[in-house]
């Protein structure tokens, strides 16, 4: 036991393998080249100070490698501790289902120090969205079992903290990424798959 401190990040190194996440299918949020070689899924949580500080680092890999990598956003939202994690990924699932994930999912991170049902509702509306079809969507907590799906993967997956993100291959190989790390770790683990 560390006394509750936070664990201090590790470098990345491979698994061969044996880390188990859920296959990408059409209904994951992608960025990038969808037929990419290498595939980074973020677990990640709308709170969380960590995940916005990684923003920079995926933003900087879908950069350096627009053809080799894609970038898969999933939810985990650490319940016990951010209290709008949950609807905050329900919202951005509604936000989804107009076609608008991504740009939610910026304005969410950008809005992260006042999150709850009145920034949804504007951010929605900032975006152009269906604003009764989008505030009934996230009342009624539609997608409340496909983040708990997401989480119960990322669990699997051997999260424990957000932000959490593996580097899949093409041969299956897997590197997890534990934490806010910056580009040079992450760059430096795409490189040894490419």
């Amino acid at each position: 036991d560390n006394g509750g401190a936070a664990p201090t990040p590790t470098a990345p190194t491979p698994t061969n393998g044996k880390i188990v996440v859920s296959e990408v299918t059409g209904d994951d949020h992608i960025r990038g080249n969808e037929d990419a070689k290498i595939t980074l899924v973020e677990y990640s949580d709308f709170e969380c100070p960590f995940c916005s500080r990684f923003i920079p680092t995926v933003d900087s890999v879908l950069e350096k490698y627009p053809d080799d990598v894609r970038v898969v956003y999933r939810h985990f939202p650490l319940r016990s501790i951010h209290a709008e994690a949950a609807p905050a990924a329900n919202a951005s699932e509604c936000a989804g289902e107009q076609g608008k994930f991504w740009e939610f999912h910026d304005e969410l991170f950008a809005n992260q120090s006042s999150l709850g049902e009145e920034t949804y509702s504007r951010i929605a509306k900032d975006l152009g969205l269906n604003s009764i079809k989008f505030d009934d969507c996230v009342t009624s907590n539609k997608y409340a079992s496909a983040v708990q799906e997401d989480e119960v993967s990322a669990q699997q997956a051997g999260g424990r903290g957000t932000p959490y993100s593996i580097l899949i291959g093409s041969d299956g190989e897997t590197v997890p990424i534990s934490g806010a790390q910056p580009f040079s770790v992450v760059d430096a683990a795409i490189q040894g798959m490419l």
